[in-house]
């Protein structure tokens, strides 16, 4: 059991055509990068079923801090995120989110 403190982290967006086949390799360049920033409990990559663009993250953090701190890093244009921003289309949901 993950303290109450503990949040999470959902992304959905939509990636461009052509990067769809590298969601894979992005994913896990992405998971290595994320992986840098204390926190991190869990990262899930979820892809869509239907052959859509769509595509899930939900990363499981100690707190909110550490949370905020990954996605700051992620849309200030850190370097280790650019090749999967560069990747996504259309970010419909970013949010945080607390147990219960």
């Amino acid at each position: 059991m993950h303290p109450a403190s503990s949040v999470l982290e959902l992304a959905v967006f939509t990636v461009k055509p052509h990067a769809r086949a590298d969601m894979p390799m992005l994913r896990e360049r992405l998971r290595a990068a994320i992986a840098q920033f204390p926190g991190l409990i869990d990262y899930q990559p979820f892809s869509p079923m239907d052959g859509d663009d769509r595509f899930v993250d939900i990363a499981h953090w100690q707190d909110l801090a550490s949370a905020q701190a990954a996605a700051q890093a992620f849309a200030g244009g850190d370097a280790r995120f650019a090749p999967y921003m560069a990747a996504i289309d259309e970010l419909q949901l970013m949010q945080h989110f607390l147990p219960g």
